[in-house]
């Protein structure tokens, strides 16, 4: 049986007029053929394990440090260049010995899709500060002022944050697909085309998480003349609440039980809606779960549903 590829709209109904009066013969009556995808995931997939020096070591930036003295600035964040054929992304943490927290940390390094990706932290005193941003690899951080007041270290912790990109280079689950798989099957892929409109997002867990998981939707958005820095929105799409626990089985439906905000609604309705005007990209879906602990137990499906293109050709 032959393949065949259609780059949407696709309508069914024979009608596309929206000035006629006449039910039937010139009253627009064309929908739009639904597309679906889905993407199985499982504890392993944002599995990360604290190491506070991960990325710089204590006897590497004593105090005064203005510019980091990374360990390898080409390594993979959480350490995993590629989990079943899909890329990973996290926070990272600056641990301060003394009160930086006058200083302005700038971490510069790329997000989940490869693209250069900027983030200034205010620092900690005698403790630890997070990065909102998920880094997949970190390639120079500079401190304010004189700089440090005491050592830093730069790493990862379990609890903070993990992003898990959508899109596979191999069907690993379910058909145990390995990178050197002859006529590998990319079944496991959510991109979206720009001016689609998702219809929904499904969230199905099959295995109860054993520790209170959290988790965001989020794609790239094009910036100022179609920059990809700082491209990546967490949840662009859905997620982001303190109270909305996935953990449990279930079919969590946004906007209920997977949380969805009113400005999220309007992504979805657009999935171009952020993106900078003349420069509207396509969508590559990513999944940022942040857990209670490190979780030994897990399964779930994401599942999309939209109208290719709706917004822009009808």
């Amino acid at each position: 049986m032959a393949k065949t590829n259609f780059s949407g709209p696709i309508t069914t109904g024979p009608i596309q007029n929206t000035t006629g009066s006449t039910i039937g013969e010139n009253v627009r009556d064309a929908a739009f053929v639904t597309n679906t995808a889905s993407f199985p995931f499982d504890y392993a997939s944002f599995a990360a394990t604290t190491d506070a020096d991960r990325l710089a070591l204590v006897a590497s930036n004593p105090s005064s440090t203005t510019s980091v003295t990374l360990v390898d600035s080409t390594q993979n964040v959480p350490g995993i260049t590629s989990v079943g054929g899909f890329e990973m992304a996290s926070m990272i943490t600056m641990t301060s010995a003394g009160d930086d927290s006058g200083l302005t940390a700038t971490i510069t390094g790329t997000d989940i899709f490869g693209y250069t990706q900027t983030e200034d932290r205010v620092m900690a005193n005698a403790g630890v500060v997070s990065s909102v941003k998920t880094f997949k690899t970190v390639t120079a951080i500079s401190v304010s002022g004189a700089g440090t007041v005491g050592t830093l270290s730069v790493g990862i912790l379990l609890t903070n944050a993990v992003s898990v990109l959508l899109r596979s280079t191999f069907n690993a689950d379910p058909l145990s697909q390995t990178s050197t798989t002859s006529g590998k099957n990319l079944a496991n892929n959510i991109v979206v085309p720009a001016w689609s409109r998702i219809t929904n997002i499904n969230l199905i867990v099959t295995t109860a998480f054993d520790q209170n998981t959290f988790m965001q939707l989020g794609a790239n958005v094009a910036q100022a003349a179609g920059s990809t820095t700082n491209t990546h929105d967490l949840d662009y799409f859905a997620g982001r609440s303190a109270t909305t626990d996935v953990k449990a089985i279930g079919s969590r439906h946004i906007p209920v039980y997977f949380y969805q905000t009113t400005a999220q609604s309007k992504n979805c309705m657009n999935v171009s809606d952020d993106d900078a005007s003349g420069y509207e990209v396509d969508k590559s879906l990513v999944m940022t779960v942040n857990c209670a602990a490190a979780p030994t137990a897990g399964n779930a499906v994401m599942d999309i549903t939209w109208l290719q293109k709706i917004n822009n050709t009808n």
